[in-house]
């Protein structure tokens, strides 16, 4: 049987923890290896962890001190002995079959899986309704003829959707060790940089768009005032991201995709910035984009992609002119 190593990393989680781990606890494949990193909660998250594993051998608990949820991930990662390894935040909860349904693909194609893509939801705390918030459309995949179909990266059609997240997807344990791709420690946006080198990477991708993780959005002022904090690791992340297209057999694919991805997120985060970096914030946003005009791309192919205009802007308008036109508009379509 498929051994699958469920890393979850926990900080102050004591209010959603005992959700999380019955939802993995609870599976109906049992196969299951469930890393618990507690990565120097301060509340009663030990304890709860403790509990459950006085009453499931499988659970793991390493304690480590507080540097991050990349290096808790990566500590999980370091310890899995799994063929496969899932990842679960403990403020969120998965679909009971989610393995179960996936080690019937996994036999159905041979075991020969890079990476399973599965849908999620996320639920706003302003919402009653998921069915709004689903991760991706399954028309976002091309040449996807059924549940088995095996994909690249160069079948998506949104390949910078927004579908970063590493918890919507199940990969392969020597996938990610022979490839050496563990996440950016001690940064927001960790997911980007993951998400990018999995998926140029991987051979065999399987794609299902049946939800079966339920991701909760939440309002927080501490949250909030974190991104605000920390916007300017976006520079590197875009950085990180930017290379690794380049240097990849899928540049030409994705290079319009990636120009959007820079414009669309990088003016984003200028409006999360707090209001003293914003003239740092703007300048060095300004500079990125600016490079971007030595690429050669066709301006009939750009003029058509989403939100054009603001990467347009950003190149001709000062901070306070960008500031002027577009305050009222950027955050609200996000």
């Amino acid at each position: 049987m498929v051994k699958i190593s469920v890393i979850i990393p926990v900080y102050n989680s004591e209010k959603y923890l005992e959700r999380c781990l019955k939802s993995v606890i609870y599976q109906t494949y049992e196969n299951l290896e469930i890393i618990c990193v507690n990565d120097g909660s301060e509340d009663n998250s030990l304890n709860i962890l403790e509990d459950f594993k006085k009453k499931d051998e499988r659970v793991k608990i390493f304690s480590k001190e507080n540097t991050g949820l990349s290096d808790a991930r990566n500590h999980g990662i370091d310890k899995a002995t799994g063929e496969y390894i899932s990842f679960v935040d403990s403020d969120d909860f998965i679909s009971l079959t989610l393995y179960d349904d996936f080690v019937k693909i996994l036999n159905h194609t041979g075991q020969n899986v890079d990476i399973y893509n599965f849908n999620a939801y996320a639920i706003r705390q302003d919402k009653k309704s998921l069915f709004d918030d689903l991760f991706f459309d399954i028309k976002d995949w091309k040449n996807h003829t059924s549940l088995y179909a095996i994909h690249t990266i160069k079948d998506s059609r949104r390949p910078f959707s927004g579908n970063f997240g590493a918890y919507n997807k199940i990969y392969k344990t020597d996938f990610l060790k022979n490839n050496n791709i563990w996440f950016e420690s001690r940064v927001i946006f960790e997911d980007q940089p993951f998400y990018i080198k999995t998926f140029l990477r991987a051979n065999s991708i399987v794609v299902n768009e049946k939800p079966y993780y339920m991701y909760f959005k939440r309002t927080e002022n501490n949250i909030m005032n974190t991104l605000s904090n920390k916007t300017f690791d976006i520079f590197k992340v875009v950085n990180i991201v930017d290379g690794e297209v380049k240097n990849s057999k899928f540049y030409e694919y994705l290079k319009y995709a990636l120009l959007q991805h820079k414009y669309t997120t990088l003016s984003y985060m200028f409006f999360e910035t707090v209001d003293d970096k914003k003239e740092e914030f703007y300048d060095e946003m300004k500079k990125i984009l600016l490079d971007t005009k030595n690429e050669n791309f066709d301006i009939e192919i750009a003029s058509k992609l989403r939100g054009y205009p603001i990467y347009q802007d950003i190149l001709a308008l000062d901070k306070d002119g960008f500031f002027e036109k577009y305050k009222n508009k950027i955050i609200k379509e996000r």
